[in-house]
């Protein structure tokens, strides 16, 4: 929410986009992609979503909270007074109660409702509206054709490690969407080097998303999901974003992934 009360007000006082450049880190990032947003809108929808901006910003909660994963919440609660649950719980009415609510949701970023019909997503943007079992599956999923596409011939030797599904990927990359469509295999190789381990797909269907995605859809991608899992998640879309998009899948082919 600070960074699109930034874009605004830089928006509204100067009209240029040069003093965001020199806020540093994910709220400067997050704050030049909401500008960019104001500048591609027509004057009435800007307008319109400079109040929208505005009125979510007075709120104590971000919009959507009850979409963030519940483990997020208790531990941002941790540090904080009893009193800041009941503020979240019952809803915040004094001036303390919201500062308490405010405090406890800093970190939690705004949050699109779940759609339970979305088996899998057809654009960048609803991989935020995804219900977190199905977002968990697709980002394995897309792990799996990765690791098919590094591997080679040599898939079949891995299954035994990554199981069943690893084969499945493979027989299905050598055909469209996904045939010709994964990447660089250099670069996939790279994604595809991860320990053996629970999160290994995961990784690196992270890995392999992450370029085709802004810091807010990063961060939300990470809240859906359980923070353990969501931890980890964010740290690989973190390294990897600025993986130039030519080395990464195409949106036709991660966007089939869930197609077997």
């Amino acid at each position: 929410m600070i960074a699109r009360v930034l874009a605004a007000a830089s928006f509204v006082a100067l009209e240029d986009r040069a003093v965001l450049a020199r806020i540093a880190g994910p709220i400067g990032e997050a704050a030049r992609v909401a500008y960019d947003r104001l500048v591609a809108m027509s004057p009435e929808a800007r307008r319109d979503k400079r109040r929208t901006w505005a009125v979510a910003s007075r709120a104590p909660v971000p919009p959507g909270l009850r979409g963030v994963d519940a483990s997020w919440i208790e531990a941002a609660l941790a540090d904080l007074p009893p009193a800041a649950r009941d503020a979240l719980a019952s809803g915040a009415i004094t001036e303390v109660e919201v500062w308490l609510a405010r405090s406890a949701c800093a970190a939690l970023p705004p949050m699109p409702p779940i759609d339970p019909a979305k088996l899998r997503p057809r654009e960048v943007g609803d991989l935020a509206r995804l219900t977190p079992a199905v977002l968990r599956a697709w980002l394995e999923d897309v792990g799996a054709d990765q690791l098919a596409f590094a591997l080679g011939s040599l898939a079949v030797n891995a299954a035994p490690v990554f199981g069943e599904r690893l084969l499945v990927a493979a027989a299905r990359i050598g055909t469209a969407p996904r045939a010709g469509a994964l990447g660089q295999r250099r670069a996939a190789i790279d994604r595809a080097r991860v320990d053996p381990d629970p999160v290994a797909l995961l990784k690196i269907g992270a890995r392999a998303v992450a370029p085709h995605t802004d810091s807010l859809l990063r961060r939300q991608i990470t809240h859906r999901l359980a923070r353990p899992i969501g931890l980890v998640v964010a740290r690989e879309m973190r390294i990897y974003a600025r993986t130039p998009v030519e080395d990464t899948p195409a949106l036709a082919a991660l966007f089939a992934v869930a197609h077997h």
